[in-house]
């Protein structure tokens, strides 16, 4: 049986019995994923990514129903998790959307300067481009998937990656080192 019947399994069994230790293997096995995608959405922000966990969580034992097992039950958890932190970006800044046009790579030229950090300069990206970099680079979701996910292009998914390591790039002083790649 491979690891994704398994989970799947654990899954139907949950649905159907409603049984709190299975619940607890399975938020056991996925919370850490799941803590580490919001908490790299928000910037850090640790009680805003709790938030995010606990509503994605809410909303994934509500519609646990509609997962069939065509994807990683992770990947689908992850995608909840995606969507509570857009719905809270737009709630908080209305004017802004995640597309290529209204975001800004970074949250200032001199700001950026003085960042060395990696973790930093990536907290200090527009949330539109620290969302693509986070999905595809830390968790491996493809342009398609990140393009579904937040609801754009896989184009301007493929941009925004582009301007993000740029900005990226910038802000640690990658391009300044020897034998770095150039933007």
């Amino acid at each position: 049986m491979s690891d994704g019947d398994a989970e799947h399994q654990l899954v139907v069994r949950f649905i159907e019995t409603r049984d709190e230790r299975t619940f607890a293997t399975l938020y056991e096995r996925h919370t850490p994923r799941m803590w580490g995608l919001a908490l790299r959405l928000t910037g850090g922000a640790e009680a805003e990514a709790s938030d995010i966990v606990q509503e994605a969580w809410t909303r994934a034992v509500s519609n646990l129903h509609r997962f069939r097992g065509e994807a990683k039950l992770s990947s689908w958890l992850c995608g909840i998790c995606t969507n509570v932190w857009r719905e809270r970006l737009r709630r908080r800044k209305p004017e802004t959307a995640l597309d290529d046009q209204t975001l800004d790579p970074c949250c200032g030229a001199s700001a950026m300067g003085d960042i060395i950090d990696v973790r930093e300069a990536l907290n200090a990206l527009a949330p539109g481009y620290r969302a693509v970099v986070v999905l595809y680079a830390i968790y491996g979701f493809s342009h398609a998937e990140i393009a579904d996910l937040l609801g754009i292009s896989v184009g301007t998914s493929k941009s925004q990656l582009s301007r993000a390591r740029s900005a990226l790039r910038a802000a640690t002083g990658a391009h300044d080192r020897p034998g770095a790649p150039k933007p």
